[in-house]
């Protein structure tokens, strides 16, 4: 079997954000995908039409089958991986610790990643192993999933190897 980046999206919903996932995911073909709560589906006309316009053979096929799994709550997700021996890291702005001092050449994590509006509650978190944060500039507050999950899947293949 591969070696698979888990990523775990709660309560996600704009189709944008998800497109841009699923670009990632395409362009890697390393992405394990888990969607919880009451997110958007990957299936959405909105979603497939911006990977479509991105991707001729999406365009003209649809998307391949991608590794995808949908769970009714975060809770139920975070359990389930945790019984299998799964690391559950969050991210947020306000970790102390920094997402480029993780160890991410084994297989036994998964990242996960709030709402886009307003990140990972504080009881959610706490459901989680770790909080990391993505350096960057005090000029600005957060960075979107757009830009956060290539950051964390192209560094977890570069360790990798």
């Amino acid at each position: 079997m591969r070696s698979m980046i888990r990523l775990i999206f709660d309560c996600l919903r704009a189709p944008y954000d998800l497109a841009n996932i699923l670009q990632v995911a395409l362009a890697t073909g390393k992405c394990e995908i888990h969607i919880t709560g009451n997110s958007l589906r990957h299936d959405h006309r909105k979603v497939l039409g911006k990977v479509g316009s991105w991707s001729k053979r999406v365009r003209e096929h649809g998307l391949p089958n991608l590794a995808i799994q949908y769970w009714p709550t975060l809770e139920d997700c975070v359990q389930t991986l945790k019984a299998q021996g799964i690391r559950l890291i969050g991210t947020s702005p306000h970790a102390k610790k920094s997402f480029y001092e993780l160890d991410l050449s084994t297989d036994n994590y998964a990242f996960v990643f709030g709402t886009e509006s307003s990140g990972l509650s504080r009881e959610k978190a706490e459901l989680l192993d770790e909080m990391v944060n993505i350096p960057m500039s005090s000029d600005i507050d957060f960075m979107t999933l757009s830009v956060v999950v290539p950051i964390v899947v192209y560094e977890a293949i570069r360790q990798k190897g």
